[in-house]
């Protein structure tokens, strides 16, 4: 019996980094999947890895940026499989870290976009398979960041980004308990492949800092995904968190004790 049998979740991003690390936990704990990434080669491979650990994934190679995009995803969700049960917004496009005077117009609306828009359009998009059902109820995932909340250097547009997504989140928790839909965002310290191979090209000053946040916790070392925070994202779609709503959880090692 895995803690999410028969559940139909929605995961956004899921050709590397934290999404298939999420996705291939979920798939492990009995859950069908839907998910979505650009990369459709990656995808595939995020895909064959679920199949292998039991679920049966619809994988859909698509630009979240784009509204058309994202209604094809959800509707060929529930012509697969009838419902959705589970939200993960986790996607996001990050622009490259630089000094605020430095970043531009056009990167804080990619960010804005990749998130607070893609995740705005999922929400409405998947409302009415998630409403009124019995018992735990539906869930909604967004996934925001220990970055925004502090404030860190070089990620303005990142940090504007996510914070509206903690806001935005925080409002629909309100107006939508009354259809049974819990809607929480979580914060993030896990290394990804995408981190560690995308250090090269960044500059000294940004790389010490990158590496210096992801050990910034009271256990010293990096988060793994698919151990230290997938086991959370499990959690917020599982029955278990029915009583959770309109929260913010920290799967950082405690990184963000102090804030």
């Amino acid at each position: 019996m895995g803690k999410l049998d028969g559940k139909v979740i929605i995961v956004t991003g899921c050709s590397s980094g934290l999404g298939k690390q999420f996705a291939i936990r979920i798939a492990g704990e009995g859950a069908k999947l839907a998910i979505c990434s650009r990369t459709e080669n990656k995808l595939m491979e995020s895909k064959r890895i679920c199949e292998e650990k039991g679920a049966e994934v619809l994988a859909m190679a698509i630009d979240i940026m784009e509204y058309d995009s994202l209604v094809k995803f959800v509707n060929a969700t529930v012509e697969k499989f009838g419902t959705i049960d589970v939200l993960v917004n986790n996607a996001h496009t990050i622009t490259m870290p630089a000094p605020f005077l430095e970043k531009s117009i056009d990167d804080l609306d990619i960010e804005m976009r990749s998130s607070v828009y893609s995740y705005w359009h999922m929400m409405k998009l998947c409302f009415p398979y998630l409403r009124d059902k019995s018992g735990a109820g539906s869930s909604i995932i967004n996934f925001a960041s220990e970055a925004a909340v502090k404030g860190d250097a070089l990620y303005a547009p990142y940090a504007a980004a996510k914070e509206a997504v903690r806001g935005l989140s925080r409002v629909v928790a309100r107006e939508w308990g009354q259809y049974n839909i819990r809607v929480n965002t979580l914060c993030p310290n896990g290394l990804t492949d995408n981190c560690s191979g995308g250090f090269a090209s960044l500059g000294i000053e940004a790389q010490e800092h990158i590496e210096k946040a992801f050990v910034n916790n009271p256990f010293r070392r990096a988060g793994d995904p698919y151990n230290d925070v997938a086991p959370a994202v499990v959690f917020l779609a599982s029955d278990d968190s029915h009583w959770i709503t309109g929260q913010n959880i920290n799967a950082d090692g405690g990184g963000l004790i102090n804030a």
